[in-house]
């Protein structure tokens, strides 16, 4: 009953992770950041899809695409929890 992780998530995840004057920033910029993506990804991984689509081979191209962006997902997010200052430390 709800719109799920999307919208109630990153707000949790900010708090933790920022102080309280960089929420009201950090916030609107996961939502932006989300909606560009959610709005753009299809007509990206169509476009790498490309000819592709009646052989099959057009999804070599579209899972590489996928598995780099999530593994630079990881990369920032690996990154962005090392000697960050002004991070709050775990009680």
């Amino acid at each position: 009953m709800g719109i799920g992780n999307a919208t109630s998530l990153p707000p949790l995840i900010a708090q933790q992770e920022f102080t309280r004057a960089e929420v009201a920033r950090v916030v609107p910029l996961i939502v932006a950041i989300g909606q560009a993506s959610h709005a753009f990804a299809p007509a990206a991984f169509g476009l790498l899809r490309g000819d592709g689509m009646v052989d099959g081979s057009g999804s070599v191209p579209l899972l590489a695409c996928a598995a780099a962006i999530q593994l630079a997902a990881i990369g920032c997010f690996l990154a962005g929890r090392v000697g960050r200052p002004g991070r709050r430390e775990q009680g």
